[in-house]
């Protein structure tokens, strides 16, 4: 994880990252394999575009590539499932899971497009964030934005759209929380998210805390990263303190520095991601 982020930001690859990442989730993660897909996909999208195709023709071609069924995808089209839209079943937010069973949600689909763009050398395309979802910006040279959502054809939405569908305050979006293009970094600290959250559903959530507290190092306003960070110290206290003592007089008083660590570290990132305007999502 850190070997990821410690790369200076021209060396940062969305496709090199997510296979990483994918690999701490499921270690029989064929990453060669599976760059070779991305490879075939994007190669196909760009020769039916045509050599030197405008960004915006570019962009066509990679919605065809991947919506639509042809020999450029085995006759089998990238679909939406819609029996787990947020990619919360074990695997369901792998590439190597959406590649092979081609029904995607809110992070995979996203993804995928992502990394196909970027190896399409497609320039302005950036993700962005809203709750519970994940979308593409493309922006052309003179800086009028297009977004495009994944999970319905790659089709150009409004703004308006997101903050009807997916509620979120005026603070969150003024902040920077949702609605923003992000950086690379950032970007990259989005699609590492999938290992905390395999990590807190194996209990192992010491090292969620942790990785969160690295994906926030690297994207200051990633909420999500800090709601995840507060959710491990949560279970940790629930773990270690609150499931064995029936009332805090009660922790063994060479417990109680760690108890009250854990207390201030959970309310800390909760805070601090309401202090971008997060709120829960109902």
């Amino acid at each position: 994880m850190k070997a990821v982020f410690a790369r200076p930001d021209e060396r940062l690859d969305y496709a090199r990252a997510k296979l990483a990442f994918d690999g701490l989730v499921a270690p029989a993660t064929n990453a060669t394999a599976i760059m070779a897909q991305l490879d075939a996909l994007a190669k196909a999208a760009t020769e039916m575009a045509g050599r030197g195709a405008p960004d915006l023709k570019k962009l066509a071609f990679l919605r065809h590539a991947i919506y639509d069924a042809g020999p450029w995808n085995g006759g089998r089209a990238f679909s939406y499932d819609l029996t787990d839209p947020l990619g919360q079943k074990p695997g369901n937010q792998l590439l190597a899971t959406y590649l092979t069973t081609r029904r995607g949600n809110c992070v995979s689909m996203p993804t995928l497009f992502l990394i196909l763009a970027e190896k399409m050398r497609i320039k302005g395309i950036a993700l962005v964030d809203a709750p519970l979802h994940l979308f593409i910006r493309y922006t052309d040279e003179a800086g009028k934005p297009l977004n495009l959502e994944t999970t319905s054809g790659a089709t150009p939405t409004r703004d308006v759209w997101y903050r009807e569908k997916l509620p979120m305050s005026d603070r969150a979006v003024a902040s920077g929380l949702y609605m923003r293009r992000l950086t690379r970094r950032e970007a990259i600290g989005d699609l590492a998210l999938g290992v905390v959250e395999d990590l807190i559903s194996r209990g192992r959530f010491e090292e969620a805390a942790e990785v969160a507290e690295e994906i926030v190092k690297n994207a200051p306003r990633n909420g999500h990263a800090m709601v995840k960070s507060g959710t491990a110290y949560a279970s940790l206290l629930q773990r270690d303190f609150i499931g064995k003592y029936a009332s805090p007089n009660l922790v063994p008083v060479e417990l109680r520095p760690r108890y009250l660590r854990l207390i201030e570290k959970n309310k800390a990132a909760f805070q601090s991601a309401e202090a971008l305007g997060w709120e829960p999502v109902e």
